[in-house]
């Protein structure tokens, strides 16, 4: 695992071959986890700052936490499928770079804000559709560059792309934890300067080669790349399954966790909401690393459709208001299987795509995350104004449930055999 890493990090300018036919040094997977760490990071401590400002500083219902994580999350529904269609037509590289660099800008603004005591939900609503208008554009592009720059095992690849995700992002959120101490400003500063060295990282990475294929338009590839995934028995299941955590469990730790935190737990809303994200993520890291180590994975619907369960169980675990330290450890319990998801859900788009599509077919995989996400923060932060939190916890278990049914009986992810190592 360590020498794995380590390989990334550490090696030396060794050619290897890409999966479309060319080749790339090692040095360009560096400059990619380069740029995956410095965006992650940030993400991380936003994760934990954003609801904190929004529950805690500005004391706002569930209702209007939810319409605020909703502007993190809407843009996606709006332009990631562009943003597919803008990685598999353009150079990844310039849209990872010029995405940095208007990434930098939202936290530097919010900094200044809050030194000058202006902070507003209005404000904070125009930061999150900034920033998940930024992100909608530049997921396409990295999953798109990272194929390129893989080698042969595209599942380790992606394997150690999640890994170098889930510690970075880990780390934003330990830092976030200190907001008290250091105070919100300084850190959304630091969070622009690390944003805009990932746009520096950017622009090592390889230029993607030049043809002269004539693209149709950007709405027509869009339409195409919609098309393609729906009439795939492999691409559409997947993608039903990622909506659907979007709805039903990306919703509940974007608004039900920091809910239950300010409510329930007494105390630093900023360290109990950090340690508890870090057991959920930290716990990640391990099942991701797990299945570095472990290597190939023939049965990887299979392993989407048992961790998808164990969702399932740990949500309805939350429904009886465990103490603190049960909350976090039911948190770890979920990250676990959340890690295998992310892994072997990508792995399978990565794989199964074909390369003409890839981008959008990503782009439409990480839209089932991103996409679902503001419907469910929006009817778990209405539910728990009515019913509160814990019992809202019941549509996410009743839900997915449903979807496990539906994905048994009507598609073929159970039996789902890869047959290459990718």
């Amino acid at each position: 695992m360590i020498t794995s890493i380590a390989a990334i990090f550490g090696g030396g300018g060794r050619l290897m071959a890409t999966s479309d036919g060319q080749t790339a040094s090692s040095g360009s997977l560096r400059w990619y986890m380069v740029g995956q760490a410095t965006w992650f990071s940030s993400i991380g401590l936003q994760f934990v700052l954003f609801p904190i400002l929004v529950t805690n500083v500005l004391d706002e219902t569930g209702t209007r936490l939810g319409l605020a994580q909703v502007s993190l999350s809407a843009p996606a529904l709006l332009f990631m499928l562009l943003g597919g269609a803008t990685a598999d037509r353009s150079d990844p590289r310039t849209i990872l770079f010029r995405i940095h660099l208007f990434a930098a800008l939202p936290p530097l603004a919010l900094a200044s804000a809050l030194n000058l005591d202006f902070l507003s939900f209005e404000l904070l609503v125009a930061y999150g559709v900034c920033m998940g208008t930024a992100t909608a554009f530049a997921m396409p592009a990295r999953d798109a560059t990272l194929t390129r720059v893989a080698g042969s095992n595209v599942q380790k690849a992606v394997t150690l792309a999640l890994a170098v995700q889930q510690t970075t992002q880990l780390a934003g959120m330990s830092l976030a934890i200190f907001a008290s101490k250091v105070g919100f400003a300084l850190l959304f500063a630091i969070q622009s300067l690390v944003i805009l060295g990932g746009g520096l990282a950017a622009r090592q990475l390889p230029k993607k080669a030049g043809n002269d294929t004539v693209h149709p338009s950007r709405l027509q590839a869009m339409k195409d790349g919609l098309t393609y995934v729906m009439k795939s028995d492999v691409l559409a299941p997947v993608i039903a399954a990622m909506f659907a955590v979007g709805v039903f469990y990306v919703g509940a730790i974007l608004v039900l966790f920091p809910l239950i935190v300010r409510d329930f737990y007494p105390g630093d809303d900023a360290l109990e909401l950090g340690v508890a994200n870090i057991f959920f993520w930290g716990a990640t890291i391990i099942s991701t690393l797990f299945l570095l180590r472990f290597g190939h994975i023939a049965r990887r619907g299979r392993g989407v459709m048992i961790a998808l369960f164990l969702g399932v169980l740990v949500v309805f675990g939350y429904t009886f208001e465990p103490p603190y330290w049960m909350f976090c450890l039911l948190a770890f319990a979920w990250g676990l299987g959340a890690g295998c998801v992310m892994v072997l859900g990508r792995t399978i788009v990565q794989s199964e795509a074909d390369e003409a599509f890839r981008g959008r077919a990503l782009s439409i995989f990480q839209l089932g995350f991103a996409g679902g996400a503001p419907l469910g923060s929006l009817i778990m932060g209405v539910l728990a104004d009515v019913i509160g939190p814990h019992s809202t916890m019941w549509f996410s278990v009743i839900g997915m449930t449903l979807v496990l049914a539906w994905l048994m009986l009507k598609s073929r992810l159970w039996t789902l055999h890869a047959h290459n190592t990718l």
